[in-house]
């Protein structure tokens, strides 16, 4: 498949090709091998955002949006070798509180059981008294640097295990769904193509990846919106955009839209009402309590604390009128206002 790829050497521009035949002939050339050595690892570099490492050197393989998304969904639906593994692991409660550590945490630095690689799909079976596969996880790093690393200790129950873990090499993980059904239950997964216990990483496929993939329909991360609007700013100059770890943490975002629903609670608007199918389950949330008032440790609330809202409402919430944030009701006031002075002006 022709397509325009970009290789990258410890992130530096190397070369620009016009296709994977064109990149791997030229690694081959570069690195005095046969082209046909580095055809999976483009392919999978582009489509996945996989990195590519020779000895101390990291190269990196960029093809545009379109491409990637479209060569990753041929090898996915006809099965190719180069389609992202998809696992199954066990976490046990009684060692870490992973349900607390994702209320807190929208990526975690998990014990790499396996060679996970960017892009790979982690499903997290909790054993103990729950015995449920309960999420749906993405590797966004196949490995962690020691110095990058975040430690969760607090959500480890076992400090043995903890002091144990320090010794793991790390993938970090993003949530990307969270579920629970009975019909994920050990019990129903040996229904469905389970052969024996869930007692180490293994990789699934036929009837019983099917079986699981069908209760995981969401990506709970989606619309993700910054902390902050920025300001008109002059041109050439640039501003940081913090981003609401409450806003777009996938649980909180969950349990926020099962309690309201999916339409904004200032205007109403629904997005499957105006945009059809697209629209379905789109919606930003918003913190209606300032982060600055916010302690470190707070505990939020999805239901007190949390709003969903449209992207114009949100964007409004997040400027400020002569040095103000607006309040949810003021803002709800200010639309019934001009709706009723635009029905006066039109009528």
């Amino acid at each position: 498949m022709a397509s325009s790829i970009t290789i990258l050497k410890n992130d530096k521009l190397l070369f620009k090709a016009e296709s994977i035949q064109e990149a791997a002939r030229y690694l081959a050339k570069k690195l005095n091998t046969s082209k046909n050595k580095y055809y999976d690892h483009i392919e999978r570099g582009y489509v996945y955002n996989i990195p590519f490492y020779i000895d101390e050197d990291e190269y990196r393989f960029v093809a545009p949006e379109k491409i990637s998304v479209k060569r990753r969904k041929e090898l996915e639906e006809t099965g190719h070798k180069n389609a992202r593994r998809i696992w199954l692991i066990p976490a046990n409660p009684n060692d870490y509180d992973v349900d607390g550590a994702f209320d807190y945490y929208d990526t975690i630095d998990w014990k790499r059981s396996y060679n996970y690689e960017n892009g790979d799909i982690i499903f997290i079976y909790v054993s103990g008294n729950i015995k449920k596969i309960r999420y749906k996880v993405e590797v966004i790093e196949g490995l962690v640097t020691d110095e990058d690393i975040i430690y969760d200790n607090s959500f480890w129950i076992d400090e043995e295990k903890f002091k144990q873990s320090l010794e793991y090499d790390r993938a970090r993980i993003r949530l990307i769904d969270a579920v629970d059904t009975p019909d994920l239950s050990l019990t129903r997964l040996r229904d469905n193509g389970l052969k024996g216990n869930i007692q180490g990483a293994m990789k699934l496929n036929g009837e019983l990846l099917d079986y699981i993939m069908s209760f995981f329909q969401h990506d709970l991360t989606e619309g993700y919106f910054p902390d902050e609007v920025p300001e008109p700013q002059e041109e050439g100059k640039s501003k940081t955009v913090t981003v609401n770890v409450y806003e777009r943490n996938p649980i909180a975002r969950k349990r926020c839209m099962n309690h309201f629903g999916v339409h904004c609670q200032i205007c109403n608007m629904n997005f499957k009402d105006i945009y059809g199918e697209v629209g379905r389950d789109f919606i930003h949330i918003h913190h209606i309590v300032p982060l600055h008032l916010i302690q470190q440790d707070y505990v939020v609330d999805p239901v007190k604390d949390l709003i969903p809202v449209c992207p114009n409402c949100h964007a409004m919430l997040h400027r400020k009128e002569n040095g103000v944030y607006m309040s949810v009701e003021e803002l709800r006031k200010r639309i019934s206002a001009n709706e009723i002075k635009n029905h006066k002006i039109f009528s």
